[in-house]
């Protein structure tokens, strides 16, 4: 039997707003068939159990969607196994998630079951600052990064003044047609899964757009910081969801309302946006086509304010950078939690509750998929 897939999506990010969660969209309780909600402190495990019970499934031949952690890229907060509609979820905070549909299609998984209460006795006044101190340093990654998004926006107004809506319209008619076709609206609309495809990290920004394009047409938006592909990728959506299309939708970090890329998972295809932060790694094979969104402004019209774009650009890029090194603060004083839990672990007893969420997982696949 061949190997399943892997794709590697960000379900929540660091934003300007503070922590902002897609939290809802990792597997909708409306549709799941079972959701497993791990609750237990930092340390307990719950990354490694998801990724070890993905990659088994993996092995199986199923397809999975690891969901990452924006605040430790080598963490997951969530695991998916779309054919099976079964998903395992980090539940803690700063992601709160309690069930919806408790026993009828969540169930909590207590992790806390594992740790030993009394080696907590010695290290609770640490264990308290310690959650103060990352609390602070994400406090002042979230103050950076609404100062460099004040100064985003102020460019963006500018190239706003410089966009030819005329043209912008025109192309999206275009690329609608493209990729839709002419058709009807369908009896029943489409829906929309929304998610993040980059971070803000400890280690800078970071992008999956590779996993989540793999196998796709990509239609690739070539559109420096300062242009935009909020309109063409609003009126796409409308249309695709018109049509009846499920779509998949991944917003930017910096500003978590607005559409970045979109997979029509039905037509095997991908728009997505370019520019410094995230592109794709191989822009000339013959799946992607590239479009150059800059030909729609003035450039003239731009020139004129290059004294105050190059300020903005200047100071944004600082603004962002204090913004990351405030996060990988907050991961290092994350790690120096983590020690104080996985002292006090029962790991074996962590490894038999691995294996049996792996069984009941496995008992819901038909028998012929094993």
């Amino acid at each position: 039997m061949p190997e399943g897939n892997i794709r590697h999506m960000y379900p929540g990010g660091n934003t300007p707003g503070g922590f902002f969660s897609y939290y809802a969209h990792i597997l909708p309780s409306s549709e799941a068939r079972r959701v497993f909600i791990l609750k237990g402190g930092p340390g307990t495990g719950k990354s490694t159990l998801m990724r070890k019970v993905g990659l088994e499934l993996v092995k199986k031949g199923f397809n999975v969607e690891f969901m990452h952690c924006s605040s430790d890229n080598n963490s997951l907060d969530g695991l998916v196994i779309p054919e099976l509609k079964v998903s395992i979820i980090d539940g803690t905070s700063p992601h709160m998630v309690d069930p919806l549909y408790p026993g009828a299609v969540e169930e909590i998984v207590n992790l806390g079951q594992f740790w030993s209460q009394e080696g907590f006795d010695q290290s609770r006044e640490k264990i308290i600052a310690l959650n103060q101190k990352i609390k602070g340093h994400f406090a002042t990654a979230y103050r950076y990064l609404r100062a460099a998004s004040a100064l985003k926006e102020d460019t963006e107004s500018i190239y706003e003044q410089a966009l030819d809506k005329g043209r912008e319209a025109l192309f999206s008619h275009d690329l609608i047609e493209l990729i839709l076709g002419r058709g009807l609206p369908a009896r029943v609309p489409g829906k929309q899964r929304c998610l993040f495809a980059s971070a803000l990290t400890p280690r800078g920004f970071s992008d999956f757009l590779d996993s989540i394009c793999a196998t796709q047409q990509i239609i690739r938006l070539s559109a420096p910081s300062g242009t935009n592909t909020r309109n063409i990728l609003e009126a796409l959506k409308s249309e695709a969801l018109l049509r009846g299309f499920d779509i998949e939708t991944y917003f930017c970090p910096m500003d978590p309302k607005r559409i970045e890329h979109m997979v029509i998972p039905e037509l095997k295809v991908s728009v997505v946006t370019a520019n410094e932060y995230h592109d794709i790694s191989d822009m000339n094979n013959e799946k992607c086509s590239t479009y150059f969104i800059n030909e729609f402004y003035n450039m003239d019209y731009i020139d004129k304010h290059g004294k105050q774009l190059g300020f903005n650009r200047l100071y944004t890029e600082a603004l962002l950078q204090r913004a990351i090194d405030c996060i990988a603060d907050a991961k290092a004083t994350h790690d120096e939690l983590e020690k104080n839990y996985i002292g006090n672990m029962d790991f074996e007893g962590l490894t038999d509750l691995r294996t049996q969420l792996l069984e009941r997982i496995l008992s819901m696949a038909a028998p012929d998929t094993l």
